[in-house]
């Protein structure tokens, strides 16, 4: 079993974030959307309205400081590739430090597989969960349409 990448937040997130698991670029990298085809950090510096840092460390402060946290659904799992679809053995990470600390008012799932598992689990039964499309490069042919489901998201957690 693979090992997934630790959790970005601190007291003050208010908007989780949760991928399935990392890619193996990400895991290669120990980076959180490493493969540079996963438009994750493009779409976050457009729905936050400034340019994309491009350091990674700095791309991470930029979270925090919008009260931004991230993380996966899966600590630990087997999978051939990177696709969703090729999970053979999962186990969830252990989300009550993190939900105990923060402030947490929305859950983002970053595609469907993260959605199921979230909706699934009575760990976020009393949070706003909101399913946008897939960062993934696969879902690049629906880039207008995840684009404007992003906003959403995080404008509406602003505003509340």
């Amino acid at each position: 079993m693979k090992n997934g990448l630790d959790a970005i937040y601190d007291e003050s997130t208010k908007i989780l974030i949760l991928d399935s698991a990392p890619s193996v670029k990400s895991l290669e990298l120990q980076q959180y959307y490493a493969n540079k085809g996963n438009q994750f950090w493009k779409i976050i510096t457009e729905c936050l309205n400034t340019t994309d840092p491009l350091d990674y460390e700095k791309r991470l402060e930029l979270l925090i400081q919008n009260k931004i946290g991230l993380w996966d659904i899966y600590s630990q799992f087997d999978r051939t590739g990177s696709l969703d679809s090729n999970f053979r053995q999962t186990k969830l990470n252990d989300f009550d430090a993190l939900l105990s600390t923060t402030s947490i008012e929305l859950v983002i799932a970053n595609g469907n597989k993260a959605y199921q598992e979230v909706v699934k689990s009575t760990i976020f039964e009393h949070y706003t969960v909101i399913k946008c499309l897939s960062t993934s490069g696969a879902n690049n042919g629906k880039a207008q349409e995840r684009k404007t489901e992003w906003k959403e998201a995080i404008q509406n957690a602003f505003l509340s």
